[in-house]
């Protein structure tokens, strides 16, 4: 295959976003041309798709954190373990005393200002 040449991209980008109908296969909203960027694999250097920025941000984030959290092995299968625990059934569980609770924000103590005093001691 071919490795595409730079000014090659905004064409080759815009006719990917039509073969996927101008939508983002990640988040499922529409794609604006100039808000788009060619998602590719880092591996093989094989372009996949065409995403909004952000989505691609997140997928190499995602696949970055994966790829440390499963110790060299494949990053692809921690990911589907992950989905898989996510989807188990867990209604028979207690719920966790924080759920749906409001959280209070912990503010920092401010330092007292004191009157006269600049730092200096005399």
């Amino acid at each position: 295959m071919a490795t595409l040449k730079s000014h090659e991209i905004k064409a080759y980008r815009e006719e990917q976003i039509k073969r996927q109908k101008g939508i983002c296969p990640l988040c499922k909203e529409p794609l604006i041309p100039d808000e788009a960027t060619l998602d590719h694999c880092h591996t093989s250097g094989h372009i996949r798709m065409a995403l909004h920025r952000s989505c691609n941000a997140a997928e190499g984030r995602i696949l970055m954190w994966a790829g440390k959290r499963s110790r060299g092995d494949d990053p692809i299968l921690f990911l589907k373990n992950l989905l898989a625990y996510w989807k188990k059934e867990y209604t028979e569980n207690p719920i966790h005393y924080t759920h749906n609770k409001q959280r209070k924000r912990k503010r920092k103590p401010r330092m007292k200002k004191t009157r006269g005093f600049n730092g200096h001691r005399k």
